[in-house]
């Protein structure tokens, strides 16, 4: 197998998923925090535990040259449509100026953390696995941006911005 497929239906809501538009709103739903932090950063270490148990497992039925595939295809979804990313463009615009070079790195990293997240919720789906990648779903249907987790998987709660 030279390349894995993402379904249609999972490419249709990649392309229309409300990415970021809550980005730094009030939060209602109490199953998540929102990060009070201005500057919002990803909890790399939590991430990462996620990331190797998940790549461990889709190893198995992929290569890795699969997994980067699926990756690949993600990302060109995401990207159709770079305008999607404007909600958060906007929200560091409160922090620092047009062309900032920190600001543009933050914004970068927030860009590829969220589309690694989607590309290893689509491994999930790939694997039809319920798992920490595809439970991100729901705050990401609501415009935030999952990046913390408050106590041990599955318990506890994502923190969000």
């Amino acid at each position: 197998m030279d390349s894995v497929l993402i379904p249609s239906s999972h490419q249709l809501w990649l392309r229309t998923f409300p990415l970021f538009v809550s980005f730094g709103q009030p939060l209602s739903d109490r199953r998540a925090k929102l990060d009070p932090s201005e500057i919002p950063t990803l909890d790399a270490q939590f991430w990462g535990r996620q990331t190797e148990a998940l790549e461990s497992t889709a190893l198995r039925k992929f290569s890795d040259r699969e997994i980067d595939g699926v990756f690949d295809q993600t990302s060109e979804i995401i990207d159709e449509d770079l305008l999607r990313f404007d909600p958060m463009v906007h929200y560091f615009r409160a922090y620092f100026a047009d062309g900032d070079e920190t600001r543009i790195a933050i914004e970068k990293e927030i860009a590829h953390a969220a589309k690694r997240d989607l590309a290893w919720m689509t491994i999930e789906l790939l694997l039809d696995q319920q798992g920490f990648f595809t439970d991100l779903r729901t705050w990401y249907d609501a415009g935030r941006w999952p990046h913390g987790w408050i106590g041990n998987y599955p318990d506890g709660q994502p923190i969000v911005t």
